[in-house]
């Protein structure tokens, strides 16, 4: 399923990127836009809201891992929330748990 992003705010007045879909290749740019977008207009914190993720490869990780890299040059934090049982276990051997905070509480 190719993903649909939703933008929301969390009561902190941070912004939400609810991510639905399928994390991979063809949704990398969609998402790299996004992110942007969202780091554009947030002061300190942007939230990515994994839990309608239903599939997440290589592509998604490293899509990650690039957000989260231009999210510290611009002193925000991004957090994922939401992260499935599934997606944690990927994310662990991935290591990209190492790197990325990931929320206990899914937001937005």
């Amino acid at each position: 399923m190719p993903i649909h992003l939703e933008r929301r705010t969390d009561p902190d007045g941070s912004p939400v990127l609810v991510l639905i879909g399928d994390l991979d290749r063809e949704a990398a740019d969609h998402l790299a836009a996004a992110v942007r977008d969202g780091l554009a207009h947030s002061p300190g914190r942007l939230v990515l809201q994994m839990t309608g993720v239903s599939f997440c490869d290589s592509s998604g990780i490293v899509t990650l891992l690039d957000a989260h890299a231009d999210a510290a040059r611009g002193g925000t934090e991004l957090v994922l929330t939401g992260v499935t049982p599934h997606l944690r276990g990927l994310f662990r051997i991935s290591a990209l748990d190492q790197v990325v905070p990931i929320g206990e509480e899914p937001h937005g």
